[in-house]
Formats: structure tokens, sequence, C-alpha cells
């Protein structure tokens, strides 16, 4: 037998034991509820001061768990094959009686067996309703029962259902990301940057350090973080590059900047802020000193507050191209991450100005 079947027969194994074992404390639950059940009737017997007859109730209670147990189940069974209301409701209705009529007659006749009397002594008027009141009493028990039981399996069933949605979002989420990380191929892009900067650097210092600087930023791009986070430290150096890269473009740049993080280690979604920054390139002005754009980021009770402000280009020559993650990823990325309520993302767009508030938890960088 090989690893592969012997790991399976194991696996299948564990699976039986655990459904066994699960059946097991089922019954176990139930056998107890019943003897509770009993105890308390027979407790009111002696209550009333009237000798217990202890084979007698035993016998009576089987019949009472038959009909527990049984009720709803021909209830379903009957309402999943009928389809008219009509027939359906009327089919109920005669197969209660039935039920009712062979429960009350089998526990009469076993009574008799027991007392030892004949069936037509013991099968008194008021016997006969009192033994159709408790078959309706467990059987209307029985049916709320297998009600509740099948509403709560729903519930779970669609628990499972949302949750494996959410897992599969996830995993489309991270795909997407994956997808466009894997767009480029960074061998070629970090060699053939590494060969211009080598080239450049003597005679242009100022250019090679623009390479570097972009080297650094698709580097980081192209980093795989297995659980979807970043390092804010890393996450900040990278914002910086990215707009160091842009300033360096322009021979006039006009840009408030207010970073404070403090001195704790955190770790932020990757690729939120980025593409925030972006969002203010894509659309902002920053070569006019009379539209400065602001970009405040700082932390505060272990949340990220950022914060931009841009006035808008509406030049779609000189628009910088996006990463296509977009404002979509980020809202179910973070959606994802901590819930709706979970954090605070605000745009307030208008024709002349771009303006972003977001609020988000942070995590504790796992080096504290």
């Amino acid at each position: 037998m090989t690893k592969t079947a012997i790991r399976r027969d194991k696996k299948i194994m564990s699976l039986s034991f655990t459904l066994n074992n699960t059946r097991l404390k089922t019954v176990s639950w139930h056998v107890l509820f019943w003897l509770i059940y009993i105890l308390y009737e027979e407790a009111l017997v002696l209550y009333a001061r009237q000798p217990p007859e202890i084979l007698g109730t035993v016998y009576s209670f089987i019949i009472n768990a038959l009909v527990f147990y049984n009720f709803w189940r021909c209830i379903r069974y009957l309402t999943k094959r009928i389809k008219n209301i009509f027939v359906m409701v009327l089919a109920i209705l005669v197969a209660a009686s039935v039920i009712v009529a062979i429960t009350v007659f089998v526990k009469i006749l076993g009574d008799a067996i027991i007392l030892n009397v004949s069936f037509k002594a013991h099968a008194t008027p008021y016997r006969r309703m009192a033994l159709v009141v408790r078959t309706f009493y467990f059987g209307g028990m029985g049916a709320a029962y297998g009600f509740a039981k099948e509403v709560i399996q729903k519930e779970r069933e669609a628990a499972h259902m949302v949750e494996q949605q959410q897992i599969l979002e996830k995993k489309a989420l991270q795909a997407e990301l994956n997808v466009i990380k894997s767009q480029i191929n960074p061998h070629f892009v970090f060699n053939t940057l590494g060969f211009l900067y080598a080239e450049t650097y003597k005679k242009l210092p100022e250019v090679g350090q623009s390479i570097i600087t972009l080297s650094n930023i698709m580097r980081y791009a192209l980093t795989k973080n297995e659980d979807g986070f970043s390092s804010l430290e890393n996450e900040l150096a990278y914002i910086k590059d990215f707009i160091k890269i842009h300033e360096s473009r322009s021979k006039a740049f006009f840009m408030t900047i207010s970073i404070e993080t403090g001195n704790i280690s955190y770790k932020v979604v990757s690729l939120v802020l980025i593409t925030l920054i972006e969002n203010m390139f894509k659309h902002g002005i920053f070569n006019q000193s009379t539209k400065e754009a602001t970009l405040s980021i700082a932390v505060k009770d272990g949340k990220l507050h950022f914060y931009s402000l841009n006035y808008k280009n509406n030049n779609s020559v000189n628009k910088v191209q996006s990463n296509g993650i977009g404002l979509n990823y980020i809202r179910e990325r973070l959606t994802d991450e901590y819930g709706a309520d979970g954090y605070e993302l605000l745009i307030d767009e208008t024709h002349n100005s771009y303006e972003c508030k977001l609020t988000m938890p942070l995590k504790y960088h796992e080096s504290n």
C-alpha cells in the first residue's frame, strides 16, 4: 500500500470517528433529556400521592419518543411530495389522525396488558381523551423541535456559504493583485534599470538617483506579502520615493507633506496608501504655487489617518496612469479585512478639486 493510500485511509478513519463521536454525543443528550423528563413527571405523580408505575411509564415514554421524532418527519415528507396546498393540509390532518389513533390504541393495549385488566375496561372516554391530548402534545413538541432544527441547520448552511463566498472573494482579490504584479517581468525591469543607472550616474547624477528610486518603487510593488500587509515604514518609504520621482520630473513642485507615525512599528494593508497617492497625481496639479497640494499621514491610538487634497488637472494628456487597482479594490480590500464599519473612506471630488480622507486600524508589527 502506498503512502498516499495510507494517508487517505487514515483521513477517512479520522472523519468516520469524528462523525460517530458527534452522533454519540447527540444520542447521549437526547437520552439525558428523556430521563430528566421522565423523572419530572414521576415527581409530579409522587407529589399527587399516586402510586408510580415504572414499567407502564417506560412503555408509555417509548411510544411518546416515537411520536416526538416521527411526527415532524411525516409532515416534512408530505410537504415535499404534495405541491397543492389544500391537498397537503388535508393529507397532514389525515396522517395526524391516523398517528393519534394508532398511538392511543397501542398505549391502551399495552397498559391493559401491564396492569392485567381488560382492554374495554381500560379504554374509558376520559382515558382516550387524555391520551389524544398527550399524543398531540408530544407530536406538536416534536414538530416544533424538527422545525427549529431545520431552521438552525439552514442558517448554519447559509452562514457557511457566506463564509465560503468571503474566502473566494478574498482569493479573487489576491489573484487580481497577483495578476497586476505579474504583468511585468521583474528580472528584465531590474536589469534594465541597473544598466541605465550605471550608464547615467557619472554623467547625470540626478537622473541616476531617479533611476535608483524608480528601481526601489518597482521592487517594492512586486514584493509578495502573503498576509496582504506591509510594514508601515516600508509603505511610507515607497510613498516618499514615488513622490520624489514626480518631483524630479517637474521644474516647479508645490506640495505640503506631513508624516507623523511615532516610534511604534505597525503593519498596513498593502498598496492602499500608494493607490491613494497615485490618484492624487492622476488628477492633480503640482506646478502652481496657488494650487498647492496637501498630504497628511498620522498615526494615533493604533489608527492611521490619511488626508489628501489636490487641485485637478483636467488635461488628460498629462495624467499619470494608475496601477489599475483603483478605489474599488481599496474598498473591497478594507471591507474584507475590517468589515464595512471598521474603517472610513471619504472621497469629495468636484470639478476643480479632489479630497480624500481615510481612517483605518493598523496591526502591530510581528517584530514587536
